[in-house]
């Protein structure tokens, strides 16, 4: 409940009235708007602090090489494996369903 009620900022009825399942949600909406938040606050910082040593360098650098954050690694990641189309998904979901039919 402080989470709830402390942190997200959810009026104590409308709390009361969630089910687990419910406040499951909100609070993973909550914890990765946060963790968006952190993120863009690194992300700018690591930007400002490239643009100001920048002049007083011979050679370029981008703020990754800078300072490197532990969610840059994940990007390139992604990068190198793409997002399935659209027929793959339909695919897989496809399977899925098979799968539970049988079961």
């Amino acid at each position: 409940m402080g989470v709830a009620v402390g942190n997200i900022g959810l009026p104590y009825n409308d709390f009361c009235r969630l089910t687990p399942e419910e406040f499951g949600h909100v609070y993973e909406a909550y914890s990765s708007q946060r963790d968006a938040d952190r993120k863009d606050s690194w992300e700018r910082a690591r930007l400002m602090t490239t643009i100001m040593i920048q002049p007083h360098l011979k050679k370029k650098l981008t703020p990754q090489q800078l300072l490197p954050l532990p969610w840059d690694a994940q990007r390139a990641h992604k990068a190198n494996n793409p997002q399935p189309t659209a027929a793959e998904s339909k695919e897989r979901f496809e399977e899925m369903l098979r799968r539970t039919e049988e079961g």
